[in-house]
C-alpha cells in the first residue's frame, strides 16, 4: 500500500501500457492532466492518445527494451480528452508480471508550460537576431576588457573590418587616439559604479585610416555579484551632423574670409584672459593693427584682390604667434591680438617687430605683387586699462599714433594719446553745431522691383554738408554720434524730415511707394522710441504703411525679447520692419522666424564679390531661399554690376539697390527719374 500511495499521489504522469496499447494503469496526475477518469481507462488505447503531430517510435523502443538495452529519456506528445496537446518528458522500462514482460511502464513529467516558454524565447531570440543582423545601427558585444566578442554587419561596415578581424581586436584599437583616455575613463567609471548605460559622442578610426563621429549608447551587464559580464555598444554615424555643427560654430565664431576668430570669439577670449589675469594678478598685452594703405589696394585692384591680401595677412600673423595667443579680425583690415603669459615686457617689441617684418614682405596676389606695411598699437593690462573696452580703445589710439608717424611701426599707448580724444570732442561739438544749423541733408537711393524694373521703394541716406570739409559720409560721424548720444536728436531729425518728404510726394500726386529709414541701435532701445514715432506720425501726417524701419542683426541680438516687443509695437502702427546688412551679425537665424519682420536686406559685402567667391554666392542663395521660406521680402544691397544683378535675379530676389540702377538722389531727382504720377 505504501508504494501504491506514492505512485498514485506523484506529480509525475505514471502509466502502464500493454504491448497491444491497452492501458493497464494510470495514476491520478495522468488522469487529471489528460482529462480522463478511472472508469475511462479500460476503454482507451494508448496509441490513440498520442497527438497527431507526434511521430512515435514506440515499436523501436519496445524492441530495444526487449533486447536488454536502456532507452534514453525522450519527449512524448499526448492529446487530452478535449483535444489539447500535452508535452511530457520521461523514461520507460519493461513491465513484468510473474517475471514475464507484458507491457511498458513510463514515468513522465508535464513540460508543456516549459516548452511554451522555450518556444517564446526562441521566437524572441530569432526576432532579436533579425533586428541585430538587419539594424542600420552598429551593434557589438565586448568583453569587460574591451575585446570584441561579436559585431553585426552594420558595425563592421562602419569600421571597414569583417567580424573575424574585429574578434582579434579591442575597442581601443578602433578608437581615435584623442578619445582613448575618455573611453577608458568611462569604462572604469561604469564598472566601479555599476552603471548600466552610457551615452556619449566619440570618434572611431576605420580600417582605411579615415575618421568618423558616432553617437554611442553602451549598456553594461553584470552578474548577481556585480561583476561585469559584457557590454553592448550601439553606434550611429553622426559625422555629417558634427560637420554641420562645426560649420555653424565657424560661422558664429570665426571670420569667414580669413578663418581667424571674429569679434564675438575675440570678446569672449578677452573676457577670459582678463578674468584670469585679475585672479593671478598678472599682465597681458593687446595689439591693435591694420594694414597701411589697404583701402588703396581695394579701390584700385578690387575687393577680390583685397580679400586675398587679407587671407595672406592672416596666415602670416598666425605664423608669428604662439598657439595660446589669439588673433582676430574685427572687420575690414583691422586685426587684434591677445598676448598672454609673456615673461617680460621686453618680449613685446620683439613680437611687434616680427609682425612688421612679416607684413612688409610682398603679397603675391596673382595679378601682381603688392607691397604693404602695418601699424601696430599696444596696450598693457592693467597699466593701460582694467576694462576690456578701455584696453581696446587705448590699443586703437596707439595704432593711430603709429599710423600718423608714417606707418610700418608700433607704438605703446601713453596718456598723451588722449589728445586724440580732444579731437573727437571737437568733432562732437561740430556735430552739435551741424544739428542746430541743419547742415545735414537726406538723399534717397531707389530700390528696384526685379519683376517690373520699377521703383518699389527708396532708402533714406543721411549726409553732412560741412562748411569747410564738404560732404561728409555717415561712416565718419555716425559712430561718434552713437557714442555721444547725439544719435537720438539726429535720428529724430531724420525721421521728421523723411516723414515730411513722404507727405510732400503724396501731395504732389505720386503713386505710393515704400520709404526705408535706418534706425540706430542706440535709438531703437530707447524706452520712449515707439512713443516718439507715434508723435512724429501725428505731427506730420505720414502714412505708416509706406514706411520701413531698417535695423541691423546686432541690434536685435543684444536683447531679443526687448527687440521683439518694440518690433511688434511698430508693426501694430502699420510700419514695415527690415533687417539691414543681413549676414554680418551672428546667431540670429534661430530666432529669425519669431521676429515680426517684412524684409531682409542682404549686406553689400556678400554682393560685391559674387563673381569670384563661392562662399558669398552660397550665402546669398541661402538667404534668398530662407527669406522665401519665411515669406519675407528680400533686397540685395550694393548691386553695382550686370553680373551681380543677373545672379540675384535668377535666384528670384525681390528687389535690388545699388549703383547699377541709381546712385543716391535728392528728393526732386527721385521724383523726376523714378516716381509715377497718379
Amino acid at each position: 500500500m505504501q508504494y501504491a500511495d506514492l505512485l498514485e499521489n506523484s506529480n509525475d504522469l505514471i502509466q502502464v501500457v500493454g504491448f497491444d496499447g491497452r492501458i493497464i494503469y494510470a495514476n491520478r496526475m495522468w488522469q487529471e492532466t489528460l482529462g480522463y477518469g478511472k472508469n475511462d481507462l479500460t476503454q482507451l488505447n494508448f496509441f490513440d492518445l498520442l497527438h497527431a503531430d507526434f511521430h512515435c517510435d514506440c515499436q523501436d523502443r519496445i524492441q530495444r527494451l526487449m533486447s536488454g538495452e536502456t532507452v534514453p529519456r525522450f519527449e512524448v506528445e499526448y492529446k487530452t480528452r478535449y483535444g489539447h496537446k500535452i508535452i511530457a518528458e520521461g523514461s520507460i522500462s519493461l513491465y513484468k508480471e510473474n517475471g514475464e514482460p507484458c507491457g511498458i511502464q513510463g514515468f513522465f513529467r508535464d513540460i508543456t508550460a516549459r516548452k511554451k516558454t522555450e518556444k517564446a524565447l526562441q521566437t524572441s531570440e530569432e526576432r532579436f537576431r533579425t533586428i541585430y543582423e538587419s539594424s542600420v545601427a552598429g551593434i557589438a558585444m565586448l568583453a569587460p576588457d574591451g575585446h570584441f566578442l561579436q559585431a553585426n554587419s552594420a558595425f563592421c561596415n562602419f569600421l571597414g573590418y569583417n567580424e573575424e578581424e574585429l574578434l582579434q581586436m579591442k575597442i581601443t584599437d578602433v578608437t581615435h587616439p584623442d578619445d582613448i583616455e575618455d573611453t577608458l575613463s568611462r569604462r572604469n567609471i561604469a564598472r566601479a559604479n555599476r552603471l548600466h548605460s552610457i551615452v556619449c559622442e566619440k570618434r572611431y578610426i576605420r580600417k582605411d585610416g579615415s575618421v568618423f563621429w558616432a553617437q554611442l549608447s553602451s549598456t553594461w551587464f553584470f552578474d548577481a555579484n556585480g561583476n561585469p559580464l559584457y557590454t553592448v555598444p550601439v553606434i550611429q554615424d553622426i559625422t555629417r551632423r558634427k560637420e554641420a555643427e562645426e560649420r555653424i560654430r565657424e560661422l558664429a565664431y570665426y571670420d569667414s574670409l580669413t578663418g581667424l576668430a571674429n569679434r564675438t570669439l575675440f570678446n569672449d577670449r578677452l573676457d577670459q584672459v582678463m578674468a584670469r589675469s585679475r585672479r593671478r594678478q598678472s599682465r597681458f598685452a593687446l595689439m591693435f593693427l591694420d594694414l597701411d594703405r589697404f583701402k588703396g589696394v581695394n579701390d584700385t585692384l578690387g575687393h577680390a584682390v583685397g580679400d586675398a591680401m587679407l587671407r595672406q595677412a592672416a596666415e602670416r600673423l598666425n605664423e608669428c604667434l604662439r598657439e595660446n595667443d589669439t588673433v582676430a579680425r574685427l572687420g575690414g583690415d583691422e586685426f587684434v591680438i591677445i598676448l598672454s603669459d609673456y615673461k617680460e615686457d621686453a618680449n613685446l617689441p620683439r613680437v611687434a617687430d616680427k609682425i612688421l617684418k612679416a607684413l612688409s614682405s610682398p603679397f603675391d596676389l596673382g595679378v601682381r605683387e603688392v607691397y604693404s606695411s602695418t601699424s601696430v598699437g599696444i596696450a598693457i593690462y592693467p597699466d593701460d586699462g582694467d576694462e576690456a573696452t578701455d584696453l581696446l580703445r587705448h590699443a586703437d589710439m596707439a595704432m593711430y599714433a603709429a599710423k600718423e608717424s608714417g606707418g610700418d611701426t608700433f607704438r605703446f599707448y601713453s596718456s598723451e594719446m588722449n589728445a586724440r580724444a580732444v579731437s573727437r570732442m571737437d568733432m562732437e561739438a561740430n556735430l552739435r553745431r551741424a544739428l542746430e544749423q541743419e547742415e545735414f541733408f537726406i538723399e534717397y537711393q531707389p530700390q528696384i522691383d526685379l519683376i517690373t524694373n520699377k521703383v518699389a521703394g527708396v532708402e533714406a541716406l543721411l549726409r553732412w554738408q560741412h562748411p569747410q570739409l564738404g560732404v561728409i559720409p555717415p561712416t565718419q560721424f555716425i559712430g561718434l554720434a552713437e557714442e555721444t548720444n547725439l544719435i537720438l536728436p539726429l535720428g529724430e531729425w531724420v525721421m521728421r524730415r523723411v516723414f515730411e518728404q513722404c507727405v510732400m510726394w503724396k501731395q504732389e500726386g505720386y503713386l505710393p511707394f515704400r520709404v526705408g529709414i535706418n534706425v540706430s541701435g542706440r535709438q531703437f532701445v530707447q524706452p520712449d522710441f515707439v512713443d516718439m514715432v507715434c508723435r512724429l506720425l501725428d505731427e506730420t501726417g505720414a502714412a505708416p504703411e509706406l514706411l520701413e524701419f531698417e535695423i541691423t542683426e546686432s541690434v536685435v541680438m543684444k536683447d531679443v525679447d526687448a527687440a521683439v516687443l518694440t518690433l511688434e509695437a511698430l508693426k501694430k502702427l502699420g510700419i514695415n520692419m527690415a533687417i539691414d546688412d543681413f549676414g554680418t551679425g551672428y546667431s540670429s537665424l534661430s530666432c529669425l522666424k519669431h521676429l515680426p519682420l517684412n524684409r531682409l536686406k542682404i549686406d553689400k559685402s556678400f554682393i560685391s564679390d559674387l563673381q569670384d567667391n563661392a562662399d558669398d554666392r552660397a550665402i546669398v542663395e541661402a538667404t534668398i531661399a530662407m527669406a522665401k521660406r519665411l515669406e519675407l521680402g528680400v533686397t540685395a544691397e550694393g548691386v553695382e554690376t550686370e553680373g551681380q544683378y543677373g545672379f540675384v535675379q535668377k535666384r528670384e530676389c525681390d528687389e535690388v539697390q545699388g549703383f547699377y540702377f541709381s546712385r543716391p538722389l535728392s528728393p526732386s531727382e527721385v521724383a523726376d527719374a523714378w516716381l509715377i504720377k497718379r
